[in-house]
């Protein structure tokens, strides 16, 4: 089997969630054996920044990395896409501190992929497999699971509480990942929105770009004022429970993220292995320490 890279440039415009600012994100063909690094063009001498896990640095609602002094800010989307649909080597261009957050899923990327295809490179692809379970557990209830297997599969439980009942996502072959994962938004509870504005936090966060699920019920006026700092007239809560007028593409989309999340920051590790991950409420910072783990795992086995 051969490593993989796009066949020929890509490019996306949007807001960045957190930072709100406007970036151009071009994916170009990368070298054998070179990964996935990041460029940041808008600033002087382009510093690169590889996307490994040794780099991240925050996780706080999104996935981080940092390399001499230098960072990148809501990788997890486009990491999940490249990962998922079997890119090895690329290199992504962008001029800001965050990668666009489109319509908070990994569609646009995967579709962008899937139009300008790959090439096999003249390099061999080593695929590592999971030999004994590796896991992480945050004492906080969040448990993953890395258990040996023959291809890459991944299976999530979220639960919380009434807001979000316990929900399951699973996914048996990386092939599936467009049809069955790809286009799942990310989710935020409507408590927890003025919290993340007083953080200085999803700037270029709208109602188009997540699922804003009802944890706690206020008067019209406090949702018309949330729509208003959404840049919107008016909101609603529909009767599934969401705020905004978007409609749940599965009944389990927001687990569905939570998996789409799971791939897109084990692919930090820097290797394509196989495995079954299993995930009892997976979040960025335990995706990542897991991440971690198996970079190191990996590393020992060369």
């Amino acid at each position: 089997m051969k490593q993989k890279t796009i066949a020929g440039a890509v490019r996306l415009n949007g807001r960045g969630l957190h930072f709100g600012k406007e970036s151009t994100l071009t994916v170009m063909p990368a070298e054998p054996n070179s990964g996935y690094v990041f460029v940041r063009t808008d600033l002087e001498g382009c510093p690169r920044i590889s996307a490994i896990a040794d780099n991240v640095n925050e996780t706080s609602r999104g996935t981080t990395i940092e390399e001499n002094g230098v960072s990148v800010s809501t990788i997890e989307h486009l990491m999940a896409a490249t990962y998922a649909m079997g890119i090895d080597n690329a290199e992504f261009r962008v001029d800001g501190p965050e990668v666009p957050i489109l319509d908070g899923s990994s569609r646009f990327y995967v579709e962008a992929f899937s139009k300008v295809g790959t090439k096999e490179q003249d390099a061999e692809l080593k695929v590592l497999n999971v030999d004994e379970p590796i896991s992480f557990s945050n004492g906080k209830g969040t448990e993953i699971t890395l258990s040996p297997a023959n291809n890459y599969s991944a299976k999530v439980v979220v639960d919380y509480g009434t807001a979000l009942p316990t929900q399951t996502a699973e996914l048996s072959n990386l092939a599936d990942f467009a049809s069955e994962i790809a286009n799942c938004r990310t989710f935020v509870f409507l408590s927890e929105i003025e919290v993340l504005l007083k953080m200085n936090l999803i700037k270029g966060g709208d109602l188009d770009n997540a699922i804003v699920v009802v944890d706690k019920v206020l008067p019209q006026s406090e949702y018309d004022r949330i729509a208003a700092l959404c840049g919107k007239e008016s909101i609603k809560v529909q009767e599934s429970g969401i705020l905004n007028t978007l409609k749940l593409q599965f009944d389990n989309e927001p687990a569905r993220h939570k998996l789409l999340d799971i791939i897109g920051d084990l692919a930090l590790c820097g290797f394509r292995f196989n495995a079954r991950i299993e995930a009892v409420r997976p979040g960025h910072s335990a995706n990542t320490q897991l991440s971690k783990k198996l970079r190191q795992y990996f590393l020992q086995k060369r």
